[in-house]
């Protein structure tokens, strides 16, 4: 792409229309900062990082950024225009430009590279990205001479008052000639309704012809200026990444009800039902059953896992694992496979061994249990001592009966059994039976003597 930055991503704006203190490109998309999408797009259609226009100070955008873009900052918000003259002359270069706005996630590469293309197909000084959303608003307005070309772009501020309103609008996505982009830019006056200088009238101050190009989707051009553009912007992320798991082999029982992140993977032949929420770097394997009513985040799950309406985070399920409803499993937890949990149980920080059973109501923390286990309904390990937690270890082949208390930091050996509703807080060697509760006593007369209640 010559000489110069093979893209620009303008992400200095202010965005006071979001009525937030984080800034507008920080806002949360699908999981990520839209800016990162844009970043993505461009990066897969010019195969090298982009120049990335920032506010002066704006850490927090660079911070997000990291090595994926070449930062600079734009002094004052004097508009789009400014903000592209900020690049200095050590990043400028007379070849292509791609200029892409920072909040304009829902761009495809491949739409950016068919730009690209019609740009080099024949002399020009720019190529504009052109498109007609169903809802036009903010968005400006492209004036064509009587051959077609482009003569100019008009804000929808600066719109004359009872003329025609043009349909096509422009879509902020620029390939200029680089040779006329910079001088052009310092030709740039603010007599308009912002005072700012607009990136949109460089195009009235170049030489030789300027194209239009139509985008064939119009959700792509969909920029986002407060949050209700920010909703509308989700569901059709959110539309696309359900469809694409549709067509790689998922079922969705109502797609219209499914919150799916874009890097969430899901294998073929697996059921997805209702108001499901499939968050972060969720990964399922084939033949999965989830939900409904399921949140999933950071999910790791191997093949033929059922998961009812529970709530899992940044945890790992082995093939085969069984979730029954209202579960909690929590962080840095493993369940190996064939594990099943029961209704209302809560599982964190444990590895759980194949073929274990976490009865209903359980609540295992902090805890290494092996294999073919069967951890009673109600059974709690006690982690936490008011001072500090501690781990419980439960060896392979183990019964805990219902409702038993045990307290760490204890160890129950391989083929141990503990008794119904026992108190445990010492270690019980393989094979032992432990019982840990007072000896029943039948008081004679008692309920005799007993007050009553009026």
């Amino acid at each position: 792409m010559g000489d110069g930055p093979h893209a620009v991503i303008l992400a200095a704006g202010q965005g006071k229309r979001m009525r937030s203190a984080l800034p507008k490109v920080l806002h949360p998309l699908g999981g990520r900062p839209l800016l990162l999408y844009v970043v993505d797009a461009v990066r897969t259609a010019t195969g090298s990082a982009p120049v990335v226009v920032l506010a002066r100070g704006d850490t927090a955008v660079r911070d997000i950024l990291g090595d994926s873009a070449i930062c600079v900052e734009q002094e004052a918000p004097l508009g789009t225009g400014d903000a592209l003259r900020s690049i200095p002359e050590t990043l400028r270069g007379a070849g292509p430009v791609l200029v892409v706005h920072g909040d304009a996630p829902l761009l495809r590469p491949e739409t950016l590279q068919r730009l690209l293309a019609a740009h080099a197909s024949s002399p020009r000084a720019c190529t504009l990205l052109l498109g007609m959303p169903a809802d036009p608003s903010g968005m400006g307005r492209v004036i064509r001479d009587g051959e077609g070309h482009v003569l100019r772009i008009v804000e929808e501020a600066d719109l004359p008052p009872g003329e025609p309103v043009p349909m096509e609008c422009n879509a902020g996505v620029y390939v200029f000639d680089g040779a006329q982009l910079w001088p052009a830019l310092d030709r740039l006056s603010t007599s308009n309704a912002q005072s700012e200088y607009y990136l949109t009238d460089v195009v009235a101050l170049l030489t030789g012809p300027v194209e239009g190009v139509v985008v064939a989707d119009p959700d792509e051009v969909l920029g986002i200026n407060d949050r209700r553009q920010l909703a509308a912007a989700e569901a059709v992320l959110r539309r696309r990444t359900v469809d694409a798991l549709m067509l790689a082999g998922v079922t969705f029982e109502d797609p219209a009800s499914a919150y799916v992140d874009p890097q969430v993977v899901v294998g073929r032949d697996s059921v997805i039902h209702a108001m499901t929420t499939l968050r972060g770097a969720t990964v399922l394997g084939s033949g999965c059953e989830i939900g409904p009513m399921a949140i999933l985040t950071d999910v790791r799950a191997g093949d033929g896992v059922v998961v009812g309406p529970a709530h899992l985070d940044q945890c790992e399920l082995g093939d085969g694992v069984r979730v029954g409803s209202y579960c909690r499993v929590r962080p840095n937890t493993v369940l190996a496979s064939g594990v099943e949990l029961g209704t209302h149980a809560e599982v964190k920080n444990s590895t759980v061994g194949a073929g274990t059973r976490i009865s209903h109501f359980s609540c295992v923390l902090d805890s290494d249990v092996g294999e073919a286990v069967n951890i009673g309904a109600g059974t709690v390990t006690c982690n936490y001592d008011g001072a500090a937690k501690h781990r419980t270890t439960i060896g392979n082949g183990v019964f805990v009966g219902t409702n038993s208390t045990l307290v760490a930091p204890v160890h129950l050996g391989d083929g141990s059994y503990v008794g119904a509703g026992s108190f445990v807080d010492h270690d019980v060697p393989a094979g032992a039976l432990a019982v840990g509760r007072s000896r029943q006593r039948n008081i004679e007369g008692w309920a005799a003597g007993r007050p009553l209640h009026p």
